[in-house]
């Protein structure tokens, strides 16, 4: 994993933090992803590039001037971005039976998130970003910590 070029009002290290947790729960899918990402952020954050490629993985600031063709394409606020993250998940995509499942369904309805690309690829990134309630609650436990309310939403 590496951390390429980074603008002033970057987030990419952010995006890395959860590509790193992602691989370390999920290296499998992690190892079988391959594709470019570009994450867009109409809020006026850098756009993100994450490059898979098997067991080497790069995320950096999108150069403005590098016209590089992506696979997938993911646009949207930040928070609407983060609601499909911490959205529980069922087969790449957020469970409709939980709350934070359908705030999410309702960000990619109406548009407010849009994904340019293979489904495929779209749900296997929500994967590997994927920071649910539980796997939080089960982090936390085996560091010692108490699980609060918010865990449980």
């Amino acid at each position: 994993m590496s951390l390429g070029h980074l603008a002033d009002d970057s987030i990419a290290v952010s995006v890395y933090v959860l590509v790193v947790q992602g691989v370390q729960e999920r290296p499998e899918l992690a190892a079988a992803l391959r594709g470019s990402i570009r994450m867009r952020f109409v809020d006026g954050y850098s756009p993100v590039r994450i490059d898979f490629r098997g067991d080497e993985v790069e995320i950096a600031d999108d150069a403005a001037d590098e016209d590089r063709a992506c696979d997938l394409e993911v646009s949207g606020r930040l928070g609407d971005v983060s609601a499909l993250i911490v959205a529980p998940l069922a087969g790449g995509l957020p469970k409709p039976t939980t709350r934070r499942g359908r705030r999410a369904i309702t960000r990619l309805a109406d548009g407010r998130v849009d994904f340019d690309g293979p489904l495929a690829l779209a749900r296997n990134l929500l994967r590997l970003l994927a920071v649910d309630a539980v796997s939080a609650a089960k982090t936390q436990q085996h560091r010692g910590g108490r699980r609060t309310a918010s865990s449980d939403l």
